[in-house]
Formats: structure tokens, sequence, C-alpha cells
């Protein structure tokens, strides 16, 4: 992480350069860093780091279309977005998707989704609450 990172998560990928490119499409961010083996996009602080899953791994990994979520997972990275309906839109125009409205809920004066991205990993997006 640089001298300027606040946080960061980082999610092991079949294809980075693919993850990179729905996350950059669905939060805005830019991808800042392009490499064989990893992706990295940066925003306020925060990077997100999309790392190679080793070639021993990758070949029991089978992707489904649609993406199946992997419920099973022990972290769910959040990001802030200015509204859920339009992030719902580029989810799906970028291969993922962001749960229905009727799934949204409150919390901590946020509306909140959990989407699932091309990879099936399950992330979670907060919209601010007029105040």
């Amino acid at each position: 992480m640089s001298a300027t990172t606040v946080a960061g998560c980082v999610l092991y990928s079949l294809h980075p350069a693919t993850l990179a490119q729905f996350y950059a499409e669905l939060l805005g961010w830019p991808i800042s860093e392009r490499h064989d083996d990893y992706q990295q996009l940066v925003h306020q602080g925060f990077e997100l780091t999309l790392v190679q899953v080793p070639a021993a791994i990758a070949a029991g990994i089978q992707l489904q279309a649609p993406p199946q979520p992997r419920s099973d997972s022990a972290c769910k990275p959040v990001y802030q977005v200015a509204d859920l309906q339009q992030a719902r839109q580029r989810a799906a125009a970028a291969g993922g998707r962001l749960y229905p409205s009727e799934r949204e809920w409150l919390f901590k004066e946020a509306r909140v989704c959990d989407g699932v991205d091309p990879e099936g990993n399950i992330f979670q997006l907060r919209q601010p609450l007029p105040r």
C-alpha cells in the first residue's frame, strides 16, 4: 500500500483485468495500475487490488453465468455510491448484478444493497441518505 492509502481490499481473481474493469465501471474509479498478475483501483485513500489466483488453484475453479454468489466468504467489501439504481444498471451492464430494490435496507444513514461481481464475490453498496 502507498503512503497515502487509508484502507484497502484484496480480491483474488481468475481474470483480474476483467474484474478491475467491472469495478471501474460500477464505482467510477480509475484503474491506477495494470500488471499481468494484478490490477489496482485507487480512490480517496482506498486501494482495491485484484490479484491473479495461482494457476494450481485456478484449475479447480469454474465460473458460472450468471455468476453464483460465493456466500461462504468471510469478507464482504463495502463501497459508497451516489445512487443505487444507477449502480444497479452499471453492475448489470458490466457483467455483475446488484440485488433488486426490494432487498435494500437502511443502515447508519444509508440505503444499502448487496451485489455479486462477475466472479461471484459478494459486495455491498451504500447510498447516503439525504440529510
